[in-house]
């Protein structure tokens, strides 16, 4: 149903004064429109509520066309049909908008709702419940515990008072370990797959060599045991001031990590003011009763915080020597290669310190570039379109072919095989033109929009009623199909060549997805 515009006319137009009649929405010398807009501003808020909320015929025309004939809007526009749909560009923003301001707000969902979010779109997307997930580091504290727990029921038949002790030392020690993995677990945002503190971290952060022989002898050790071997040389190290200082700022899981239960209930606790080696130094450590190593410092080249936080403030030598050390290359231009540099690391510090938070500017950050990737992919799929449906581009291929056949067909006339001549012409290689390149960005642009449009409804349906995984592939093959369609009605080939033509686009255009997004990516990345 068409609603027509209530203006409120003049007799004289106010931009050029020429005089006006009733019946002249428009004025014939300046183009102005005949609207008065001195009314209160109630009245003009009205009329702005009244013209969200009637459906205009265009926008009606435009998604019955959209659902109920494939390519029809295309084909209607380049065919000079244009006043009963919407603009193209119009359309591709409208939708475009809802879109991705959906997908902003279903981020904010997910970060929000955290584990409970991520499990049900494991459960509809993935087809993963999160009591089918196998926890093999909480798995291994349990097992540990309950060891610990069966050789102190051992040892008290033997009536050991010493081992009794230290069995139960043992076990308590298993049972804070085991609530400091559930504490961590809890803390960790599961939705970027973030994981525990892991002991290569913590000999990082304490600026200890990769190849040092403590690692070698930790490494093989339990996790429960790590724990405490860990815990005992940190107190070692902070002894020795000479060879090695305090960490001023640590991430939350690994200050739970050093921190130990005291008194007979042990229900207080401490943590340890955590201290790293200096570069290149050494420290005596006594590992156990038996052994005595020597535990040596990086030259400063390890990556821990105290490395990381020194790279964002490096000047741009620096920062230059480090992205060719890391190999990071964008575009070849140097400015691109060190913004690209510094966020790393500035992410790399900001999920040790708030992993939500990290993730939360990651997922946005990633929107953004989704957004402006799809508009810069559309002219490069039209591109494709000119490529694969130009009978000029046909010839060019082809060329070769055609020349050779009338070669051929020449030469048998001239021997006297062929009296008549069946290709008289020689072959131009530049001919027919189907479309120009504007036509096939006009189909671009709706056909991204309808991608956009079919992703808020069924997408966005199947979030709503918890089925994402159909949702998902129900909306994609739906799409490919109707892809199928429009380039039919569109171009106007047989249902062979377009279906072999179409598994050509889909190939490249999938080329082209993982390139743009990772140039922009990259680019976007590294300027934000």
């Amino acid at each position: 149903m068409s609603i027509h515009k209530k203006r409120r006319k003049v007799e004289v137009c106010h931009n050029c004064h020429t005089v006006l009649s009733l019946e002249n929405n428009f004025c014939s010398h300046c183009g102005q429109e005949n609207h008065d807009l001195k009314v209160p501003i109630g009245h003009l808020a009205f009329e702005v509520f009244e013209g969200f909320t009637h459906f205009d015929t265009k926008f009606y025309n435009t998604m019955r066309a959209i659902f109920t004939s494939p390519g029809k809007i295309t084909k209607d526009f380049l065919e000079g049909r244009r006043g009963r749909y919407v603009p193209p560009v119009r359309l591709y923003f409208l939708i475009s908008f809802i879109f991705f301001f959906g997908l902003g707000s279903m981020v904010d969902l997910a970060l929000k709702k955290g584990n409970s979010f991520l499990s049900e779109f494991k459960d509809g997307v993935i087809g993963i419940r999160p009591e089918d997930k196998d926890d093999k580091p909480k798995k291994q504290l349990k097992k540990a515990l309950e060891k610990a727990q069966r050789k102190v029921l051992s040892i008290q038949k033997l009536e050991d008072t010493v081992g009794l002790f230290k069995a139960k030392q043992t076990v308590n020690q298993a049972k804070l370990t085991l609530k400091l993995y559930d504490k961590v677990s809890k803390k960790t945002n599961n939705w970027v797959n973030m994981k525990s503190i892991s002991v290569d971290e913590i000999l990082g952060e304490m600026n200890i060599q990769k190849k040092d022989t403590l690692r070698m002898l930790i490494e093989n050790l339990s996790d429960v045991k790590q724990r405490l071997r860990l815990i005992d040389v940190q107190k070692q190290i902070i002894a020795d001031t000479l060879h090695s200082e305090p960490l001023t700022e640590i991430s939350n899981e690994m200050r739970d990590y050093f921190t130990e239960l005291i008194d007979k209930k042990r229900q207080l606790s401490y943590s340890l003011n955590v201290h790293a080696l200096k570069n290149n130094a050494s420290v005596i450590i006594n590992y156990d009763s038996d052994t005595i190593v020597t535990v040596k410092g990086s030259d400063g080249s390890l990556v821990n915080t105290a490395h990381l936080k020194k790279i964002l403030t490096m000047n741009n030598d620096s920062l230059d020597k480090v992205s060719e050390k890391n190999g990071i290359n964008i575009l070849g231009i140097k400015f691109l290669r060190r913004g690209f540099t510094k966020n790393l690391t500035y992410y790399q510090l900001a999920f040790n310190e708030d992993a939500k938070k990290a993730s939360s500017e990651l997922a946005h950050l990633f929107v953004n570039v989704f957004s402006i990737m799809m508009f810069v992919l559309m002219p490069i799929v039209a591109l494709l379109l000119k490529l694969i449906y130009s009978k000029s581009g046909h010839s060019i291929i082809f060329y070769p072919i055609k020349l050779i056949v009338y070669l051929w067909d020449w030469l048998l006339c001239v021997v006297g095989f062929r009296k008549v001549r069946k290709h008289k012409k020689v072959p131009h290689l530049m001919f027919g033109q189907t479309k120009y390149y504007y036509e096939h960005l006009i189909f671009s642009i709706h056909i991204h929009a309808v991608l956009f449009l079919f992703l808020i409804i069924f997408v966005g349906g199947g979030i709503a009623l918890r089925f994402w995984k159909y949702a998902l592939i129900g909306t994609f093959l739906a799409f490919i199909v109707y892809s199928i369609i429009a380039l039919k009605v569109v171009y106007r080939q047989g249902i062979f060549k377009t279906l072999f033509k179409s598994a050509i686009l889909f190939i490249l255009y999938v080329i082209s997805f993982m390139t743009v997004l990772t140039i922009t990516s990259a680019i976007k990345f590294a300027l934000s």
